[in-house]
């Protein structure tokens, strides 16, 4: 993209098309749901575990979040990145 593209706008700036409201939406559930099942957890299930199982579930269940909040984030990505790519220049022969 030229820095005439850049300076014009265009589709690819259009910002109001490519809000990530779903994904903003999706991490912020998942963040409230984890603290949620660590709380009820905590205070309802853990007492016939030992300490370093709680920490595996706890671990467990963060990587689980995280894994889900990134596969939101990076289908959200791969559909919007394409007008952000920028075109690649043809090799030189050297």
């Amino acid at each position: 993209m030229s820095s005439d593209d850049w300076k014009a706008g265009g589709p690819w700036m259009d910002w109001e098309h490519n809000k990530p409201l779903g994904p903003i939406v999706v991490t912020i559930l998942a963040v409230i749901a984890w603290l949620v099942f660590i709380l009820f957890y905590a205070l309802y299930w853990s007492t016939g575990f030992t300490l370093f199982q709680n920490v595996v579930v706890t671990i467990v269940s963060l990587i689980i979040v995280a894994l889900v909040m990134s596969l939101v984030w990076v289908v959200w990505g791969m559909k919007y990145a394409s007008p952000w790519k920028r075109p690649e220049k043809p090799a030189t022969a050297g």
